[in-house]
C-alpha cells in the first residue's frame, strides 16, 4: 500500500507567550535547535512533493516565529491549503498583513471557556485578546476557526460558548479533548471522565444539525454513539471514523525536524526520523516506520477494545489518547461507544 502525507501538522516553534494548563507539549521557550527559515523551506518542498494537501502550522505560538507566513505561503503556492492555530496574544496590525499574504484558509483561534474559565486555563488578560483578534479578523475578512480544548473547567460552558462563536462570525468550531500528557500529567484531577464523552458528540451533533456553525470533533472524541455520523463531517453530509491515519494519512513535524505520525503522540518514543539527517521522503517511506498504523493487527487490541465489536474498523481510536490514557496504543479509555465491552 502507498501512503501519502495528505494531512500534516508542522510545530513550527515551541516559544510561547503562555503556559496553558493543558498543554501537550509544555510550551514556553523555544528550543535551542529550532528549523532555520531555509531549512523550513526545504521540508515543505519535500511536503509538497509527497502529496501534501492540507497544512495547519502550530507552536507554541506560531506567530513568535519569524518567517511563519513565508512558509505558509511556500505550501499556498504549492497548491496547498494552509492554515494556523494562534493563541492570539500577540495578534495586531503586522499578524493581520502576515495572514492575509500567506492566503491561509483560515485562521484557528484557541479558546477554552468564557473569560474567567479561559484566562484560568491559559492566561489573565487572554480572553479579551481574542475576542480583539475575532474583530481583526473580521474586518480583513479571514475566516475564522476556533479550537477548543474539552477539560473539567469549561465542558459547562460549551453551549456559553457556541452563542459567543455565532456572534462573532465564527465558521468552524473544532472540540477535542484534554489527555495526559505535558501540562496535563501531573493533573488528572482536570481531565474529563469517559463518560463526558457522549455528552460532547451528543452536544456535537445537535448543534451541526443547526447549520448555524460547522462544529466537529477531533479525532479523540467518538466513537460509534448515535452521533458518530455527525461528529466529523461537512456540512449536510454524513461519515464515521475509520481508525488513526497517523503515519498513513497524516505527518507531524516539530521544530527541530522530528518527524511523527502525528503530533499529538508527544513523546520522543514516537519519533520516526529527523530532517536534518535524512530527507522526509526517506522517513516516510522507510520500511518499519510508523508500525503501530501500518502494520496494525487486531491482536495487538487490549482491555475493552479487544473485546469490541467494533474493533476491526475503529482500531481502539485515537492513539494519542490512547497512550496517555491508558498507557497502551491500543486501548481507548474515552469512547462514547454503548455496547462498548466491561
Amino acid at each position: 500500500m502507498d501512503y501519502v502525507p495528505e494531512h500534516a501538522v508542522w510545530e513550527l516553534t515551541l516559544r510561547c507567550n503562555m503556559h496553558c494548563l493543558h498543554c501537550g507539549s509544555s510550551a514556553g521557550r523555544a528550543r535551542s535547535n529550532e528549523l532555520s527559515i531555509d531549512e523550513c523551506f526545504r521540508v515543505a518542498d519535500e511536503l509538497l512533493e509527497l502529496g501534501c494537501r492540507d497544512i495547519t502550522f502550530i507552536g507554541g505560538e506560531v506567530l513568535l516565529y519569524r518567517g511563519w507566513e513565508r512558509v505558509a505561503r511556500r505550501m499556498v503556492d504549492g497548491g496547498v491549503r494552509a492554515n494556523i492555530i494562534t493563541n492570539a496574544y500577540s495578534m495586531g496590525s503586522e499578524a493581520i498583513d502576515k495572514i492575509l499574504n500567506a492566503k491561509l484558509e483560515n485562521v484557528g483561534v484557541s479558546l477554552d471557556g468564557l473569560e474567567k474559565t479561559h484566562d484560568r486555563i491559559r492566561r489573565p488578560g487572554s480572553f479579551v485578546k481574542v475576542l480583539g483578534a475575532f474583530e481583526m479578523l473580521r474586518r480583513a475578512q479571514v475566516p475564522i476557526g476556533v479550537v477548543t480544548t474539552v477539560l473539567k473547567p469549561n465542558i459547562g460552558e460549551l453551549e456559553a460558548i457556541y452563542d459567543l462563536l455565532l456572534m462573532n462570525d465564527v465558521e468552524l468550531w473544532q472540540l477535542q479533548i484534554a489527555t495526559g500528557m505535558g501540562n496535563m500529567a501531573q493533573q488528572a484531577d482536570l481531565l474529563l471522565e469517559p463518560s463526558d464523552v457522549s455528552r460532547i458528540t451528543k452536544f456535537i451533533h445537535e448543534k451541526s444539525r443547526t447549520g448555524d456553525m460547522h462544529v466537529i470533533a477531533g479525532d479523540d472524541i467518538g466513537y460509534f454513539d448515535e452521533h458518530e455520523a455527525y461528529l466529523r463531517c461537512q456540512l449536510g453530509a454524513i461519515s464515521a471514523w475509520s481508525g488513526c491515519k497517523a503515519g498513513m494519512r497524516v505527518i507531524g513535524i516539530d521544530s527541530v525536524g522530528n518527524v511523527k505520525g502525528c503530533l499529538s503522540i508527544y513523546s520522543d518514543d514516537f519519533i520516526e526520523g529527523n530532517v536534518r539527517t535524512e530527507s522526509l521522503k526517506s522517513i516516510w517511506t522507510k520500511e518499519g516506520n510508523f508500525a503501530y498504523n501500518r502494520q496494525f493487527e487486531l491482536s495487538v487490541l487490549s482491555g475493552a477494545c479487544a473485546k469490541c465489536d467494533k474493533r476491526s474498523i475503529c482500531r481502539a481510536g485515537c492513539r494519542g489518547s490512547c497512550f496517555f490514557n491508558s498507557g497502551s496504543l491500543f486501548e481507548n479509555r474515552y469512547c462514547a461507544y454503548p455496547r462498548r465491552p466491561v
